[in-house]
């Protein structure tokens, strides 16, 4: 046995001062707003986290022999003995058994089928005579323990820590390790919000442990946010607003959100509808920035903002606008201030006082959002609450009094909208989070008596525009040669900058192979997943140059162009697909009302081949949605603008009544967490894909050669392959398409190499994966 006050939890980190410290800023890393029941699971569970770590084992391993085994553990004792402690403080069961299931669970998923069940397989670790568990709990220094305990409880006073706990004896720990029953623990965790209140303290526990490693103790200091940001880059950028323009109704609909929120600040849920194109992005930073300055007063320490958006490349559009706004009021280029992350972000981590390097502690920095405001996808949001993986719940102690900005919100599966209607009400009430869902459709994940509108308003802005036509020709079936022909024969006619959205990446070729057979000189532009993510990014600005110079272009694309890429086009057409997605596409035309006459967007029901065949949406959306799309639309040849919001209504009212929902809130409630990680898919999983590098540069070549050096490279642990790939990763990604086989996927190599020019082409992307010489045997 050696004693508590000489065991180390690193080295040169004395473990009593590491507990102590952890629990501390664990606790001190959650808002006020949130339940002080998460302040103390974070509290507590920092304090037992690695108390397993005293024993002679584990000091031998950490500070002798470097080798792990049976004895070196340390998550189990250390839930023992918080289990322990929470029974002296009289915590509820609930609560006892949050702490229990962090402090065992701080280094694995969160891999059980109910909330008893670590206790259960605990108490069976503990009776039986060859685990370790035992000797581990006899090794330790339970007097000197103790004394620590005692000496914690008037330095801590907010946390209830008993001044005069019994006696820490192996036969008290079993003793308590006994009672309650398995029945009554199944009734412990009362509901969602209790199950939330856990996350958030496990959360925190997670972020701060693995930040206090990683930075040697160090921690990110929090950083003032100016709230009139977004006014002086307005001012610069755009100057003042002519009266009766859309620029106009835009400062409007910023000064009216505004100063709704203001006037609604304890209001927590809240949605924004706002047409496309009306500025609902800069507008709600602006009262985000705003809100979060006058909570400060009130809540201090400010609350982050979290903008979260469906897809990666409107992440990078929408985080390079947050970065113009603050440049514009002179704050660095800081990631501590605004970050960026999603599933390719490299992870290097600028901080006002030092840089953090993608290979070390920038990484866990960027994963865990230590940043003031924070862009990122609904999946990286979602799944910090609604998963089972310390990977993604180590955020989750960051949603504490945050402002949580949703934009396109209706891209999340109808499925999941009851679902996520319970988690947002229920992170608001322990949480003390705000939510605030953007859309021009207003889907009904919010019901109007759940959340308050900040553009009470709308319906009016709504019935002012008159910036696009729906003209609808989709009751009649047309097959792709023929939609290519009439295309053809109009620009022939009236040649202008069209844009068209399949829905198919393979029709995005066969169109565009006709089209540049019709129009070898037009600028003739693909734009789809067959694409590299960098190929189309640059493509994307390409078009907005065009627009801005006003060169006619011609642009075939898939469905990744209609949510909240920045392009106006006079002439769009759209093959069939549920409303919400026709709204978001009609965005893309005459978005800034620059012509005297609306813009025009066609609905098509395109079939590849034949007019029985399969048509396009099929495989690709699900048949309900598009029915109701049908009926909604019905026999009215042509929709103005302002018939949108209503269109949308009466979508979503229909969709909602013939869609299941996933109820992914009640296996979070019921702690079923197995079960949860399968039935919670933002993505549905479709064919199998095969990952492509795509070489057109030396600097490519580079990369590749980088990475498969790493692979090949037999003496490195997956870990470490991880580690020196991340610095490059982003880039390497930034190159990567995935397809459907052909060829085979080939479990050592993830990722295959193809070179432009046969397999790859620039104007369209893939082409074909390289194939094997052909073999013939007589």
């Amino acid at each position: 046995m050696i004693s508590f006050a000489q065991t180390f939890a690193h080295p040169n980190d004395p473990l009593p001062e590491h507990l102590e410290r952890v629990a501390q800023r664990a606790a001190a890393s959650l808002a006020p707003t949130a339940r002080p029941e998460i302040r103390r699971i974070a509290f507590l569970a920092g304090l037992f986290h690695d108390i397993g770590k005293a024993t002679p084992y584990f000091q031998d391993y950490l500070l002798r022999t470097h080798k792990r085994t049976g004895l070196t553990s340390h998550a189990a004792s250390g839930a023992v003995l918080a289990w322990w402690y929470g029974g002296e403080m009289g915590l509820t069961p609930w609560e006892r058994l949050a702490v229990l299931i962090a402090v065992a669970r701080h280094h694995g998923a969160l891999e059980f089928v109910e909330w008893p069940e670590v206790l259960v397989s605990l108490r069976a670790d503990l009776r039986d005579p060859a685990h370790s568990l035992a000797r581990q709990l006899a090794a330790l220094d339970l007097g000197g323990i103790h004394c620590w305990l005692i000496d914690l409880a008037p330095r801590h006073p907010d946390f209830g820590l008993p001044a005069s706990p019994a006696p820490l004896t192996l036969e008290r720990i079993e003793a308590r390790f006994r009672e309650p029953g398995r029945s009554q623990l199944r009734q412990a965790f009362p509901g969602l919000v209790e199950a939330l209140q856990f996350l958030a303290g496990f959360g925190a526990l997670l972020a701060t442990d693995k930040i206090d490693a990683a930075t040697q103790g160090g921690a990110i200091a929090r950083q003032p946010l100016p709230a009139d940001a977004v006014l002086v880059f307005s001012a610069q950028r755009f100057g003042p607003a002519m009266p009766g323009t859309l620029a106009a109704r835009r400062a409007a609909i910023a000064a009216a959100v505004h100063q709704e929120w203001l006037t609604h600040l304890a209001a927590p849920l809240l949605t924004l509808t706002a047409p496309t194109g009306s500025g609902k992005t800069l507008a709600i930073l602006h009262a985000a920035l705003a809100a979060r300055t006058a909570l400060t007063l009130a809540e201090s320490p400010s609350p982050r903002i979290i903008y979260c958006l469906p897809f990666t490349s409107v992440i990078d559009q929408n985080h390079a606008v947050f970065r113009a706004v603050l440049r514009a009021s002179h704050l660095p280029d800081h990631d501590d201030l605004l970050l960026k992350h999603h599933h390719l972000v490299d992870g290097l981590f600028r901080a006002d006082q030092a840089e953090y390097q993608s290979d070390g502690a920038g990484q866990l920095l960027t994963e865990t959002w230590q940043s003031e405001l924070v862009v990122t996808t609904f999946h990286q949001l979602l799944h910090t609450l609604i998963s089972n993986r310390n990977a993604n719940l180590k955020r989750a102690g960051q949603l504490t009094g945050a402002l949580v900005l949703m934009d396109e919100v209706q891209a999340v599966p109808l499925r999941y909208w009851q679902a996520l209607r319970e988690l947002f009400r229920a992170t608001a009430a322990a949480l003390g989070a705000r939510f605030v869902l953007l859309t021009a459709t207003r889907p009904l994940i919010f019901r109007p008596e759940d959340a308050h509108e900040l553009l009470p308003d709308h319906h009016e802005h709504f019935q002012a525009l008159s910036r696009v036509r729906l003209y609808c020709h989709h009751r009649e079936s047309i097959t792709l040669d023929e939609f290519a022909d009439g295309l053809v024969a109009e620009q022939q006619t009236l040649p202008c900058a069209t844009l068209v959205i399949l829905n198919r990446r393979r029709l995005v070729r066969m169109l565009f192979a006709r089209l540049r057979e019709a129009f070898p000189e037009r600028r003739l532009i693909a734009l789809s997943t067959d694409l590299t993510p960098r190929d189309r990014r640059i493509r994307i600005r390409l078009i907005q140059r065009l627009l801005r110079q006003n060169i006619p272009c011609l642009v075939i694309s898939t469905q990744l162009v209609e949510a909240g890429v920045d392009v106006s086009f006079p002439v769009v057409h759209r093959d069939l697909a549920p409303l919400d997605s026709l709204i978001q596409s009609a965005g893309r035309c005459n978005r800034h009302a620059g012509g005297a006459a609306p813009g025009a967007v066609h609905l098509w029901d395109i079939h590849p081949r034949d007019r029985a065949g399969e048509a396009s949406w099929q495989r690709i959306y699900d048949s309900p949605l598009i029915e109701v799309t049908r009926e909604v639309l019905g026999e009215q040849s042509c929709w103005e603008e302002r018939d949108f919001l209503a269109l949308s209504q009466r979508y979503f009212t229909g969709c909602w009544s013939r869609l299941g929902q996933e109820r992914v809130d009640e296996l979070l409630a019921g702690g079923r967490f197995g079960e949860l990680a399968a039935r919670f898919q933002l993505i549905e999983q479709g064919p199998p894909t095969v990952s492509l590098f795509v070489v057109r540069t030396l600097a490519d070549a580079g990369l590749w050669r980088r990475y498969a050096e790493i692979q090949r490279d037999d003496g490195l642990s997956p870990a470490d392959k991880e580690r020196l790939f991340r610095p490059f990763r982003h880039a390497f990604f930034e190159r990567v398409i995935q397809v459907y086989p052909p060829p085979a996927p080939d479990p050592d190599n993830p990722v295959q190499r193809i070179e432009i020019g046969v397999s790859y082409g620039r104007e369209i992307g893939f082409i074909a994966a390289p194939e094997d010489p052909a073999t013939c045997i007589f």
